[in-house]
């Protein structure tokens, strides 16, 4: 598998999103915005009934992520927690299961 290099423009963000954002596809949303944007990272739903995500490239690349899940259909973000976290190598986008 190939990994991708750390591109020095890059930043990684980590998000929870609040709202009504579990059970509309949110995770399913957020990894074909991220695959088409040429993001990488993951999402996961959480079992107070929000989403964690982490995802990676360029701050534009970022900001037409948010751009794209804030006007998707049938999900609603209330709130957005989010810090900048280290880059990582790693080669796409992934949705995960459950974080207990």
């Amino acid at each position: 598998m190939k990994k991708h290099f750390i591109r020095k423009n890059y930043i990684r963000k980590h998000f929870v999103f609040h709202g009504h954002v579990q059970g509309v596809g949110f995770r399913y949303y957020a990894s074909n915005a991220a695959k088409r944007l040429g993001a990488s990272g993951w999402v996961r739903n959480l079992l107070d009934g929000t989403v964690e995500c982490e995802i990676q490239g360029t701050s534009d690349m970022i900001d037409s992520f948010l751009a794209t899940l804030q006007n998707a259909r049938y999900i609603r973000i209330d709130y957005i927690e989010q810090k900048e976290i280290d880059v990582k190598e790693e080669s796409c986008f992934k949705i995960k299961d459950y974080y207990f």
